[in-house]
């Protein structure tokens, strides 16, 4: 659904704070505020299966998901909540260190790419202090692929409820779904 939308003068001179000159529309400044206020900003119900909300949602396998390109997620990892496909890769790898309790045995236990230490930036890593070591960002098909092999490591129940962008490369453009792993 496309909506035109007025702008008003004082609202876009705001906008333009937050813009990047010559590569910015509004829309995509207001998408980067909405991504960064849904990911500062917890909510204040808890997580309820997809189902519930719309039975539109479809269900998929975890051991043989849908096509994630193109996705935005939302979901939660054992009782911690995450909003980007990354994010749980980041959150999964912090869960798993807990058990693992040496950088080895994280190295063992994942197919993510990481390195001990703090290499933020390098190639892609992001630094998690929690635990002294980077994980590399990934795609949203690598995500739910390492995140579930962390889940079945640590017995963890993991959901993620996907929305598939409208863009006709997506596996289902508009659509919504649920993947869920229970141990």
């Amino acid at each position: 659904m496309n909506t035109t939308l007025e702008i008003p003068d004082r609202l876009f001179q705001r906008l333009q704070k937050f813009a990047i000159p010559l590569v910015d529309t509004p829309i995509s400044v207001i998408e980067r505020l909405v991504d960064h206020f849904e990911a500062t900003t917890p909510t204040p119900t808890p997580l309820t299966p997809a189902t519930t909300q719309n039975p539109d949602f479809k269900s998929f396998d975890p051991l043989a998901p849908p096509d994630l390109l193109h996705t935005r997620v939302e979901g939660a990892f054992g009782s911690k909540r995450f909003r980007k496909w990354n994010e749980l890769v980041r959150l999964a790898h912090i869960e798993a260190f807990e058990k693992a309790g040496s950088f080895e045995a994280l190295r063992d236990a994942t197919h993510s790419q990481i390195r001990e230490g703090n290499h933020d930036g390098d190639s892609g890593f992001h630094y998690l202090p929690e635990v002294g070591i980077s994980v590399q960002g990934v795609d949203a098909r690598h995500a739910w692929t390492y995140a579930l092999r962390l889940a079945q490591y640590l017995k963890a129940p993991l959901r993620v409820n996907i929305h598939w962008r409208n863009n006709k490369k997506a596996a289902f453009p508009g659509e919504s779904g649920t993947i869920k792993w229970t141990p």
